[in-house]
């Protein structure tokens, strides 16, 4: 059932990764031993593969379950017999798929879902999982650590990595071969997705992970898909064999293969790179970034090869190319729809060129031009709609019962993490009241909301050993008290810790915290080529392998301190760790304690006609140069004061970015080099890009609808827009587009409600009044009448703006007289906020 050639590759990456494998390999040898002969291949081709990081944070026995399992469904079902066998190792037996915690869970889940499907064909069963998937999960809007596929099944709720992750989990349970799909950044919006693509007849097809269609190769991200610039897929292995995928190199220990051209139009784009003598710069690095969210972000990067090159295969949109070896470095823009090539010449330059001027740009986002059209029927979409409703209904009653009203009544405060728990109810309630530790409730409250989802009682419980002492209160719960540090796996480090280092280190340790990093420095080691850097070592794990991440490495110098009971973090802006002292926090410096002086900073102040409409990763990022590129800084819950916001900043050269994105995806763009030295305050003005109305709003005459209010009363749409213009939304809600719709209006509504915006909400049935998130903007928003529409008018109104009336949410822009000044349709993350712009303007006019 194994290839000799599978045999040779696992041999070959297990003994390779031997020496790095050193503090687990005694009892991987060991247990190898019990083991058949194909598990033993299995077994090596996972642990010469995996990030070394998860041998570390993982056991032998979890590894070979997921082994005995691939091999029981290569055995005994027949989809999974078919498959290649370089498909089977990679996307039915492999362990891991995106960041997400590695647990135990594919028996289960193929005990939940292979007795439905039994008889079915591949593409019947690969359709019904998806309403299996729907009816246990659905998306939210939460932070970027990748819940594992028990924690959704067990909360019921994850964003769009954690959904791809949980429905890849289902089909490769069952032996379908399945991968997650992702787009770095999007082109035309600021977000970027995951989904799902399934292997069918020798050819790969997608899907909405948890967004099942009654056909393959659909959803409502197909649009946006279809202007992406790069889709890709990644392998922890590169045993592949004959494959028309474009290979886009190997970083870290993840293996990328394009597959953009799938989804829209793209032109093979090739870059040259020489140095300053003309001659081919091989090796260099290639950056292919994308203006997103402010920053230029990497969406791919890979290496010239021996003629100075690298060619791939883009969607048509502008990029910013950045190619570096050493301090020789070169950029510049790209418009691939108008230019297949590109030329750079790389000049030694150890910082960027500082001129301290606004530089302008105009980027252009592909246009929407599908490449494929499925369309579902019409009774398949009655069908898709009547199976979506009711597995909306299960889905609901299921964590309905896991919420004990009587148990959450006795702490009220805590009823939202009791509501977001699901099935982790009872490890809160046994954590809360185990006893009457007033610290617990702190701890509980230190963490995110998305931590009840998983966290376990006995591990919060080795954090509570740790004295407040003269701390204050907020120092105490954030920065000692609470478990988390960054977005690590929760794990019970402080027993670990205390046990690890001898009485004298530890005392050095809380005397002097510097020392723990020079302990790092010389005790832990990193292996860039052999990890994946989106997930981290847990102390517990670098300490184990004596490897780490250099954030891994900051994570460990924050739990140390912390389990010596001195408070420490991750600074908010930089990441960088720093311990709390004589009422300041003092950040450290790999060997010597380096206690940043005042007059060591600068500071710089940004001014700006109207501070609230500058909002970071949204109009604007600053970044400092760490030698190799322009590092975004974290200022995300910054804001301006007025027209003003200063920043303190270490000395060294900075480049700020501001963005303006236009209604058609394009951005109004500028960014600026600077140098501050210590001491120096600086100040630079901000200044949108300013637009005439006619280039922003549309004139277009719309048809009379009539909706009804909730209490059958009819309104035209002439009424709506009596007292000026309004924004007319046809909400899906429950379904992704829409939430995000809902979770804008959230995050601006006081800006929103400033200007005294009006919305007019028009929802499918009366039932989508109980949508939490829906909920929750209504609370925000003042101004919101809501409607129905029995008479199905969005159609017509669609249709005279140019939009697809099937791709919720609608949202349209409504003037005075029945006009139509802007409309969106589906996915364009960002458009709240650009509505409310062009209702100011529309308002003036």
């Amino acid at each position: 059932m194994i290839s000799e050639n599978l045999k040779k590759y696992a041999t070959e990456k297990f003994e390779g990764r031997r020496e790095l494998l050193a503090p687990v390999m005694p009892v991987i040898e060991e247990k190898l031993k019990q083991c058949s002969e194909e598990e033993v291949v299995l077994m090596k081709f996972l642990y010469g593969t995996m990030p070394v990081r998860d041998a570390g944070e993982y056991g032998f026995n979890l590894f070979l379950s997921y082994v005995k399992h691939a091999l029981m469904l290569r055995e005994k079902v027949a989809w999974c017999k078919e498959l290649p066998e370089d498909v089977f190792v990679n996307y039915v037996l492999y362990d891991r798929i995106n960041s997400e915690d590695i647990t135990d869970c594919r028996p289960f889940f193929y005990e939940q879902i292979m007795g439905r499907v039994a008889g079915m064909s591949l593409w019947e069963a690969i359709l019904e999982i998806n309403y299996w998937c729907a009816e246990h999960a659905t998306y939210e809007a939460t932070d970027s650590r990748t819940a594992s596929p028990m924690t959704m099944y067990r909360s019921g709720k994850g964003r769009c990595g954690e959904e791809s992750t949980f429905a890849v989990t289902a089909y490769r349970s069952v032996g379908i071969a399945a991968r997650q799909v992702y787009t770095p950044r999007w082109a035309h919006c600021d977000d970027n997705h995951a989904w799902v693509e399934v292997f069918v007849d020798g050819e790969w097809h997608f899907l909405g992970a948890c967004e099942p269609e009654e056909v393959l190769d659909t959803g409502w991200f197909s649009g946006p898909a279809n202007r992406a610039i790069l889709i890709h897929t990644r392998n922890f292995s590169d045993y592949v064999k004959e494959s028309n995928e474009e290979y886009l190199g190997k970083e870290g220990a993840l293996y990328y293969f394009n597959h953009t051209d799938f989804y829209g139009r793209t032109k093979l784009v090739k870059i040259l790179v020489k140095d300053e003598n003309g001659k081919p710069a091989a090796g260099a690095h290639i950056a292919v970034e994308i203006l997103n969210m402010a920053e230029f972000f990497p969406a791919a990067v890979m290496i010239a090869d021996a003629d100075g090159e690298v060619r791939m295969t883009l969607g048509l949109g502008d990029i910013r190319v950045r190619a570096f070896d050493g301090i020789r470095r070169a950029e510049a823009m790209m418009r691939i729809e108008e230019e297949d090539s590109l030329e750079l010449v790389l000049r030694e330059e150890a910082v960027p060129e500082a001129d301290d001027r606004w530089q302008t740009l105009e980027i252009r986002a592909p246009k929407e031009v599908p490449v494929r059209n499925v369309v579902a029927t019409k009774e398949q979409k009655e069908r898709n709609a009547a199976r979506m409703a009711e597995a909306e209904r299960l889905r609901k009653a299921r964590f309905a019962a896991c919420f004990d009203e009587k148990k959450a009544a006795a702490y009220p405060e805590a009823e939202e993490i009791f509501h977001r728990a699901g099935e982790n109810f009872e490890e809160v309630y046994t954590f809360l009241s185990k006893d009457e530790n007033p610290n617990r409730k702190k701890l509980l409250f230190s963490l995110a909301l998305k931590d009840a989802k998983d966290l376990k009682a006995s591990v919060l419980e080795d954090h509570l050993d740790c004295e407040q002492g003269d701390l204050p209160e907020e120092i105490f719960r954030k920065d000692l008290l609470c478990p988390r540090i960054f977005l690590e796996e929760l794990t019970p480090y402080r027993s670990m810790i205390r046990g690890f280092f001898e009485e004298e280190t530890k005392r050095s340790f809380v005397e002097q915290p510097e020392r723990i990093l020079d302990y790092l420095k010389k005790n832990i080691t990193f292996h860039a080529e052999e990890e994946y850097d989106t997930i981290m070592a847990t102390p517990v794990g670098v300490l184990t392998m004596k490897q780490g991440s250099p954030l891994a490495q900051k994570i460990l110098f924050v739990a140390i301190c912390r389990s010596l009971n001195v408070a420490a973090r991750l600074n908010p802006v930089t990441l960088e760790p720093e311990y709390y002292r004589d009422g300041v926090f003092h950040s450290v410096e790999t060997e010597a304690a380096v206690l940043k002086d005042e007059t060591e900073s600068a500071v710089l102040t940004l001014n700006a006609e109207d501070g609230s409409a500058w909002k970071y990763y949204q109009t604007w990022t600053i970044g400092k140069w760490n030698g190799t590129v322009f590092e975004t800084l974290n200022y995300e819950e910054t804001a301006f004061n007025g027209k003003t916001l200063a920043l303190t900043l270490e000395p060294g050269c900075y480049r700020l970015i501001t963005s303006m994105r236009m209604p058609n995806g394009d951005q109004h763009a500028a960014y600026r080099v600077f140098e501050l030295k210590a001491g120096e305050a600086k100040e630079i003005y901000l200044e949108a890009v300013k637009k005439e109305l006619d280039e922003l709003l549309e004139h277009i005459e719309l048809p009379e609808i009539t909706l009804e209010d909730l209490d059958g009363k009819a309104h035209t749409l002439n009424d709506l827009t009596k007292d000026g213009p309004i924004l007319l939304a046809f909400l899906g809600t429950g379904e992704e587009p829409t939430e995000h719709v809902l979770n804008e209006l959230i995050e601006i509504a006081e800006k929103w409600n400033a200007k005294d915006a009006a919305m007019a909400a028009v929802l499918r049935t009366k039932a989508d009044l109980e949508n939490t998130t829906f909920q929750k903007a209504r609370a925000a928003i003042h101004n919101m009448s809501l409607y129905l529409d029995p008479s199905d008018d969005a159609p017509a109104i669609a249709e005279k703006m140019g939009i697809d009336a099937e791709k919720l949410p609608l949202l349209i822009l409504a003037l005075p007289g029945n006009i139509g000044g802007r409309a969106y349709a589906g996915y364009n993350v960002g458009s709240v906020g650009l509505m409310l712009r062009l209702m100011e303007e529309a308002a003036k006019a």
